[in-house]
């Protein structure tokens, strides 16, 4: 979006809401491209962002997300769902932050310290669903995609069956889960420690916390794979490498991976070019093998 867009898509939340929100500038990160930064009439901050699901979905996602931060758990406060021509938007409480730095092994740590606060978090809300990429779909269509793929897909999606194939018969766990716990989407204060997570635009689900590091760690490959990786990038990617061994049994860590992997696969099949897809295969066949 441009600043001409950030303008549009406020001033219809307003229409639809009554809200009387203002625009004052743009997040300089975020995977979904930023969140545009607004005001409420009364001078409280406020962050506006798109939510990847319908709205029944939105609603869901404030409410189990206000639950969680009245126990006192470092999530941002969602004020409004409003239901644009082209979608839905979150209007959300703004945390305070410091500008973003290198994550280092110190502050993967402290990405994991923040998210074992989301433990059991959701225990007494039976109600709230599993991730979707931890339920089984039969026929899966994403099957169809690496199947399709070739013999290198083929193999893979055997890997991946393999890993999965007593995926049913695990307890889906009553922590708060991030399906987008990425390194951008965790807050720091000046000190580096980790006050808030945010962007919780694909959901608020109910399972396991450690799911959302293989995440976390598969978004870091990206970072260890660049030309010129910076070394202390790479060594958080592997410290976290080495908590995830720690914490997961290995038939479940591998699991974890093949949901993820699963995922990630069938996207860039679809949409990424020849050299992504290879990427994704590689790493595959690394995590899964």
């Amino acid at each position: 979006m441009n600043a001409v867009e950030d303008r549009e898509v406020v001033e219809e939340i307003n229409r639809r809401t009554g809200a009387g929100l203002t625009v004052t500038g743009r997040a300089e990160f975020g995977k979904l491209g930023g969140a545009i930064y607004a005001e409420w009439p009364d001078g409280r901050p406020a962050v506006v962002t798109r939510f990847l699901g319908t709205a029944a979905e939105a609603r869901r996602t404030a409410e189990t997300l206000a639950h969680v931060r009245d126990r006192g758990l470092p999530v941002p406060r969602h004020d409004l769902v409003a239901e644009l021509d082209d979608g839905v938007c979150f209007v959300q409480e703004r945390l305070p932050s410091a500008p973003p730095r290198p994550l280092s092994p110190a502050r993967m740590e402290a990405i994991v310290a923040v998210n074992d606060r989301f433990a059991g978090a959701l225990a007494d809300r039976p109600e709230v669903p599993a991730p979707p990429l931890t339920r089984r779909r039969d026929p899966d269509p994403r099957h169809r995609t690496l199947a399709d793929h070739g013999p290198r897909g083929r193999r893979v999606l055997d890997l991946v069956n393999r890993a999965t194939e007593r995926a049913q018969a695990e307890p889906a766990g009553t922590d708060l889960v991030h399906t987008d716990l990425s390194g951008a989407n965790v807050l720091f204060d000046a000190a580096g420690t980790a006050t808030g997570v945010v962007d919780w635009n694909l959901g608020a689900f109910r399972g396991d916390r450690h799911f959302a590091l293989v995440q976390t760690r598969f978004d870091r490959e990206w970072f260890v794979q660049s030309p010129g990786a910076d070394p202390v990038e790479t060594a958080a990617a592997h410290r976290l490498d080495a908590i995830l061994a720690e914490r997961i049994a290995p038939d479940t860590l591998r699991r974890y991976w093949a949901q993820w992997l699963l995922h990630h696969l069938d996207r860039a099949i679809r949409t990424a070019g020849p050299e992504a897809v290879a990427w994704h295969l590689d790493l595959a066949e690394s995590r899964l093998a």
